[in-house]
């Protein structure tokens, strides 16, 4: 191999290049980063480990195990596996997924598996994975050339901006530092010639959004391990700069990342944590200013936390344990609400219970801080800026660690009606008018003054009720349609006569200018006990209904999709559950639906006059009178 390109890129101004001789360039070259790396190592290993991200391991694999089935050359990507015979021979351009899946083979290029075989090698010195690591990375950066600086950033299947910022900010450092002992002098060069080359490639033909995150962070990684490049000054500064950027540009003054998605939330803080970390290890200084934002975006998962620790996936998220979140950030930054939550609720500041994000748009209900408590969050949030999916006013309900009221979540990212169907409206608690969903994607436009504003949601919060507010007029169905408004109020009664245990009241109001079919759909993930025309009763919850004619149910149809809820973000891991419909024809129309955990009979009744005030719900006989507006005082 050639490796004119890297001595092309060093600066032999740099102190022990003068050892550098361009007739043994691979042995003197190898020399000076074995002693950079002797060097730097002890600096580089205070940064903790970061177990690699997705799905690179067999279900109940353990580490070692993992590490054996890699190093005898089966490979695993997105959960599937792939066996190449030996690790001389992976095809990293390969596909082995029945539907030709992309996401196989641009995660296999993460190298989440290499990463892996260092962990475990600096543990046991195992010579196994080293060899298996240095077959790997050699057929890698054989078979698989740096594209030219006109592909752009999201194009190939193995130099994707995406793949080059987590190779760079996340696994290639630290199995460089892992195995350089053990690695040949040809090999060494040829890692730092890539390594040049992922510069460049980052450099020129970064993209945006989480992407960016991604990239600079890596960009920033390779800048500070390879002082000697001549670019490493130029792309160190625009790394930072381009995160100083944004921080500004990417997070709401609440603190939630753009996207609106508790997965790349994460993705973004996980970054700018990385980026943190090797410039605390290295000695540079971390702008102020950075940790001030990231601060706030962290406690948004304290915000969003379910009773059961999690996150809830909305749009395309995760439901990351929110513990296991923040125990790396302490290292950088803390509050009185992060110690509070990392200290099981003995030190720190008790946060508030329901609570209100106003920029993104969530209102988080909650009765209290324990795992057997009640739960809600109501969506009226932005479009967002990508992994969004249709479900404005959509509200999510838990009872203990258990999610009574569910939807989508976020299924693998390909084209099955499974993927279609959780993005839709139709697997979200939402409003359909005409048999159709909303459909704020096909026309949407993100401008970055967005980030500034205020989102419609309207909120507050006394002793004894909490409550929120939002709206919907936007587009329905593939004509984009404006059939009606509607508004959806959620009152959340925490102590009230008659009741042992809190409830919600949600008013959905609809408003036309002729006759539609407006269906309010919930999805019931609980053990069903009867459905009624009126009410719907369950192990787990009850759910009381009122101003419609008629309620059905569909659980795991899969023509139409319906019914149906994704399990992880992998193929194949979904599940049926009750989808609930609720029906009314009218131009203009009042529903009211109470979700109750009592176990006693419950019913609800009001006018269904659009500008109606009152709420009569009974239960074990007895009935009880609302009126919205004191709900509101």
């Amino acid at each position: 191999m050639s490796f004119s390109k890297l001595l092309s890129a060093l600066d032999l101004s740099y102190p022990g290049f003068e050892n550098i001789d361009s007739n043994s360039f691979v042995r003197s070259f190898a020399a000076f980063i074995r002693k950079h790396l002797d060097a730097t190592r002890e600096r580089f290993f205070t940064i903790p480990y970061e177990i690699p991200e997705n799905v690179y391991k067999l279900p109940g694999e353990s580490d070692r195990e993992a590490c054996d089935r890699i190093a005898s050359g089966t490979l695993v990507s997105v959960g599937v596996p792939s066996a190449f015979g030996s690790t001389e021979n992976v095809d990293w351009h390969s596909n082995p997924t029945y539907n030709g899946y992309k996401e196989w083979t641009w995660q296999l290029s993460r190298h989440n598996d290499i990463k892996l075989l260092a962990h475990e090698y600096l543990l046991t010195g195992n010579k196994a994975y080293s060899k298996a690591a240095s077959d790997l990375i050699s057929t890698w950066i054989d078979t698989c050339p740096c594209p030219s600086s006109d592909v752009k950033g999201w194009e190939t299947d193995c130099w994707r901006t995406i793949e080059c910022g987590i190779r760079m900010g996340a696994n290639w450092p630290y199995f460089i530092y892992a195995f350089y002992p053990e690695f040949s002098d040809e090999l060494l060069c040829s890692i730092f010639q890539s390594l040049y080359e992922h510069g460049a490639r980052l450099y020129s033909n970064h993209t945006g959004n989480n992407w960016l995150l991604m990239e600079m962070n890596g960009l920033m990684h390779i800048a500070t391990l390879c002082p000697f490049f001549k670019e490493s000054g130029r792309w160190e500064s625009f790394a930072l700069s381009s995160m100083e950027k944004e921080a500004k540009r990417q997070f709401y003054p609440d603190g939630f990342q753009f996207e609106l998605t508790t997965n790349y939330h994460e993705v973004a803080i996980n970054n700018y944590q990385r980026m943190f970390e090797l410039m605390r290890a290295f000695g540079k200084e971390i702008p102020s200013s950075l940790c001030s934002i990231l601060v706030k975006a962290t406690e948004v998962d304290i915000k969003l936390m379910e009773p059961d620790g999690r996150l809830p996936d909305i749009n395309d998220g995760n439901v990351f344990d929110v513990k296991e979140l923040l125990q790396p950030k302490q290292r950088l930054f803390t509050s009185p609400e992060i110690e509070w939550v990392l200290s099981d609720k003995t030190k720190g500041e008790m946060p508030y219970t329901s609570v209100a994000l106003p920029y993104s748009g969530y209102f988080a209900f909650r009765s209290g801080w324990g795992s057997d408590d009640i739960y809600a969050l109501l969506d009226s949030a932005p479009y967002g800026r990508m992994h969004q999916h249709e479900d404005k006013l959509s509200l999510i309900v838990s009872k203990g660690r258990k999610r009574v009221i569910a939807e989508g979540g976020c299924y693998a990212y390909d084209t099955s009606a499974i993927r279609t169907l959780t993005l839709s409206s139709f697997s979200h608690n939402v409003l359909l008018i005409d048999g159709e969903g909303q459909n704020r994607g096909r026309s949407y436009s993100w401008s970055d003054d967005e980030i500034s504003k205020l989102s419609d949601l309207k909120s507050g919060t006394s002793e004894s009720v909490d409550w929120a507010e939002g709206g919907y007029s936007g587009p329905y169905g593939e004509d984009e349609k404006h059939p009606a408004s509607w508004t959806r109020s959620v009152y959340f009664i925490k102590k009230h006569e008659g009741f042992s245990l809190p409830f919600f009241i949600v008013v959905d109001r609809m408003s036309g200018k002729e006759k539609h079919e407006y269906n309010i759909l919930w999805h019931v993930d609980s053990e069903r006990s009867s459905i009624f025309r009126d009410k719907a009763l369950y192990s787990d919850v009850q759910l009381a209904l009122s101003g419609g004619s008629s309620l059905s149910v569909t659980n795991g149809s899969m023509n139409p999709a319906g019914g149906i809820i994704a399990t992880g973000k992998e193929q194949g891991m979904y599940k049926g559950v009750d989808r609930l419909e609720y029906r009314a024809i009218s131009d203009s129309v009042r529903l009211i639906t109470v979700i109750s955990f009592e176990k006693d009979a419950l019913s609800v009744t009001g006018c269904n006059e659009i500008c109606s005030d009152d709420v009569s719900i009974t239960i074990d006989g007895k009935t009880y009178d609302f009126r919205e507006s004191e709900l509101k005082a």
